[in-house]
């Protein structure tokens, strides 16, 4: 199987790449470290004026009418810049609202008019579907409007319920905004009880997220490696050096193609794409946060300094890897599937 993009998702990736490298610079956005909201909506509705909050869905559903295939290629893009912002939980969203016949709500949601933040359920106690109750964990609550409640498994429901005041908890990366709230009794503007295809998919696109911070943090490691001297060589000669940056670049083209891989199986309703893509986050789970720490440890002083963008990638594959379960919960599901024949 050839993983490699066609020349129409080489053109979705350059400009996915081109628009993040001039509007989600992260330079930039460390004036916005600690707000509660990080993007503003002049951005947010550029983004959807792009097309990539319904990339993945149907044209009879108001998207795109890409697959999930593509729509991994632009979080892969997101992991690789780091770029903040509720993108899954407003791709889910929309997706959910158009299947459940809410069409004014996911045209409101893919025009960037309707902001929408993710609520994971914090216990097993929370109830998501027509009626939704409990404590959850929200992320990129500021200048959210509707909340996607998230059960604590795929068989707990999601819904879309109006948004309502968090109160702000310490967040690990400052660029992603955490709070709590309690919904008791919120009524869902739409709701499904069986969430199990929106969770592959959200499982995919995490999966390619993480796998494009590892090859991010590979490649900055390498460009260092190739400009930085000592004794009047390049660093990347050395071989402690070179050895971790090749270390590296393994990992992150084994979470690449098995991202890639998974997004393919999920978009052929294949009957093993639970399975591939629970493998694809576990690998590109390891891959983010392993080549993340690395390359600090490969740019020395710099590295650890505020300045720096590399504890960007740090703070944001920890994150990830705790986004819609951790790595307990994806490696239940994992060995829960039958491998494939």
């Amino acid at each position: 199987m050839d993983l490699l993009p066609t020349p129409e998702q080489d053109e979705i990736i350059t400009t996915v790449r081109a628009q993040l490298d001039q509007q989600f610079g992260l330079h930039a956005l460390a004036d916005r470290d600690g707000a509660d909201q990080v993007v503003s909506p002049e951005l947010w509705r550029r983004c959807a004026e792009l097309g990539w909050f319904g990339l993945g869905l149907e044209e009879s559903l108001g998207g795109v009418g890409y697959t999930v295939v593509e729509e991994a290629l632009l979080f892969a893009e997101l992991g690789s810049h780091a770029t903040p912002g509720p993108f899954l939980a407003t791709v889910l969203a929309a997706r959910l609202a158009a299947t459940a016949g809410a069409e004014s709500l996911a045209a409101s949601i893919l025009t960037g008019d309707v902001v929408v933040a993710l609520a994971e359920a914090e216990s097993s106690t929370a109830t998501v579907g027509g009626a939704v109750t409990g404590r959850f964990r929200v992320t990129d609550h500021g200048g959210a409007d509707l909340l996607l409640a998230v059960g604590t498994d795929p068989s707990a429901g999601m819904a879309i319920v109006d948004a309502v005041a968090a109160t702000p908890e310490p967040s690990l990366d400052l660029l992603v905004p955490l709070g709590v709230v309690d919904l008791d009794g919120a009524t869902a503007t739409a709701s499904v009880q069986d969430s199990s295809s929106l969770w592959l998919r959200a499982t995919v696109l995490l999966a390619s997220q993480l796998a494009g911070n590892a090859s991010a943090t590979a490649a900055q490691s390498v460009e260092y490696a190739k400009d930085r001297e000592q004794f009047g060589k390049p660093i990347g000669s050395f071989q402690a050096v070179k050895h971790r940056c090749a270390d590296m670049a393994v990992l992150a083209d084994a979470a690449t193609s098995l991202s890639r891989y998974a997004s393919l199986t999920v978009a052929d309703s294949r009957p093993d794409a639970a399975f591939h893509a629970q493998a694809a986050w576990t690998i590109a789970a390891r891959a983010a946060v392993t080549n993340a720490q690395v390359n600090v440890q490969n740019h020395g002083g710099i590295g650890f300094t505020w300045e720096h963008t590399a504890h960007r990638y740090v703070t944001r594959a920890q994150f990830l890897v705790r986004t819609l379960g951790n790595r307990a919960d994806h490696l239940d599901a994992l060995l829960a599937e039958p491998a494939p024949a």
